[in-house]
């Protein structure tokens, strides 16, 4: 059983993911709302894949410093992945050592799960 952390997304788009991610691999997943509390989850639990909204829902932080500072920790080699539509911020998130992601228009794309198998499969 895989584990995955999804990080930051609303109340309207976590239970898609979840949804997603749950019917289609053997994972468990959890939800941290806020970015801020993300690294106390990662020193808490391994994680397969954590899954980083580009914008926190609940504390507007951004998804690209979450990874920089995860990244910049250097305690933990989890898979960290952006979501987001904005091509240059997914450009951002890799550059700063994140894996490919994808954009919440792709959810239910074949593509999608192709990429989330890399991790969860």
């Amino acid at each position: 059983m895989k584990n995955v952390l999804i990080v930051g997304h609303c109340d309207q788009d976590n239970p898609q993911i979840t949804s997603l991610i749950e019917k289609n691999f053997s994972a468990t997943v959890t939800r941290e709302k806020l970015l801020k509390n993300t690294i106390g989850c990662l020193e808490k639990q391994d994680y397969d894949l954590v899954i980083i909204n580009r914008i926190g829902a609940f504390d507007q932080k951004r998804g690209l410093e979450l990874i920089k500072e995860i990244k910049n920790d250097g305690r933990f080699n989890t898979p960290l992945m952006m979501i987001t539509n904005f091509k240059d911020q997914m450009e951002e998130a890799i550059k700063s050592g994140a894996v490919p992601g994808y954009g919440k228009d792709k959810l239910y794309d074949e593509e999608t799960l192709k990429l989330l198998s890399k991790y969860l499969g």
